[in-house]
C-alpha cells in the first residue's frame, strides 16, 4: 500500500477497536478459571500484555513504512468510573498505555470535548540556529529586482493560462484554467476538441477547469501532480510562475493583504 497512500492523509478510526481485535485474538476477554489470569509463553505475559505489544508493533510497522500523514482517533476511557471486573480493568489499562505510546510518537495531540479541540501536544519550536535576516537595504533591493523581473515579457503557453484569485469567504486560493486551444473549426475548445462557450457575451471563454487549495502547496499539487494533462500543457516556466503566484496569494490570504496576480 506504500505507493497508494504516499503523500496522502490516512485516518485510522479507531485505536480502541484496533486494540479490541488484538485482545480478542489473544483471548484476553475469556473468563479465567478460579481467578487465574490466562497466560501462555512469552515469559508468562498476560493476554492483555501480548495484545498491547502486538498492536504497538503493527503501529510502528505501518507508520514507518508509509510516506503518509496519519491521523489516529482514540478514546479516553480511563477518566470514568472504575471498572468492576478484572477484564475491564486490564482493557482500560492497555488502552491507556496504547494512547500514551501513540501520543509519544505523534507530532500533535488534540483532546476533543463537546466538539471543542484542546491542544495537549503541539510541534515544538524550531531549534535550528537562527538564520541571518536581510537588512532593510537588501530587502529594498530585492523588491526592486522583483519589480524589474515582473516587467519582463513572458511568452504565454499556447494551450492556456491561469487566473489566480482569492476566495476570502471560503478561505481558498482559486486558479481557473482558461483554454487557448482551438479545434478544427477555429473554436476555443477543451482537451477533447469540444467548444467552450464564452461567459456573459465577453471574449473570455469559460474556464476549462477550476482548481482550489487552502495553501499554495495544495493548489500546485492539484494542478501539476494530480491533473495528468498538466505535463503536456505547461512548460517549466509557466509552472514556476504559477508556483510563485500561488505562494504570494497564500501570504495575502493569511495576512489580509490585497492580492493581484502579477
Amino acid at each position: 500500500h506504500s505507493e497508494k497512500f504516499s503523500g496522502k492523509a490516512v485516518l485510522v478510526d479507531c485505536l480502541t477497536l484496533w486494540l479490541t481485535n488484538y485482545m480478542m485474538e489473544e483471548g484476553a476477554f475469556t473468563e479465567p478459571k478460579d481467578g487465574e489470569d490466562a497466560k501462555s509463553g512469552d515469559g508468562g505475559a498476560s493476554a492483555a500484555d501480548r495484545a498491547l505489544e502486538a498492536v504497538k508493533k503493527e503501529f510502528d510497522v505501518m507508520t514507518q513504512q508509509w510516506d503518509a500523514t496519519f491521523v489516529f482517533v482514540t478514546n479516553e476511557i480511563g477518566s470514568g468510573t472504575h471498572a468492576s471486573n478484572d477484564m475491564s480493568r486490564k482493557f482500560v489499562d492497555a488502552q491507556g498505555w496504547l494512547n500514551q505510546y501513540v501520543a509519544s510518537k505523534a507530532e500533535r495531540v488534540v483532546h476533543m470535548v463537546c466538539g471543542i479541540p484542546n491542544m495537549i501536544k503541539e510541534p515544538g519550536p524550531d531549534r535550528r540556529h537562527p538564520m541571518k535576516v536581510p537588512g532593510k537595504r537588501a530587502a529594498d533591493e530585492a523588491r526592486m529586482l522583483d519589480k524589474i523581473l515582473a516587467a519582463r515579457s513572458l511568452p504565454m503557453d499556447a494551450k492556456g493560462y491561469f487566473l489566480v484569485k482569492l476566495d476570502r469567504e471560503r478561505g481558498l486560493i482559486t486558479a481557473p484554467f482558461v483554454s487557448c486551444m482551438k479545434n478544427d473549426e477555429g473554436e476555443i475548445c477543451d482537451l477533447d476538441g469540444n467548444k467552450i462557450s464564452c461567459c456573459d457575451g465577453t471574449n473570455r471563454p469559460e474556464p476549462m477547469r477550476v482548481f482550489e487549495g487552502r495553501t499554495a502547496k495544495e493548489l500546485t499539487v492539484e494542478i501539476f501532480e494530480r491533473w495528468p494533462p498538466a505535463k503536456e500543457i505547461f512548460c517549466v516556466g509557466h509552472a514556476a510562475y504559477i508556483g510563485r503566484e500561488a505562494q504570494r496569494a497564500e501570504h495575502c490570504l493569511f495576512s489580509g493583504e490585497h492580492f493581484q496576480q502579477d
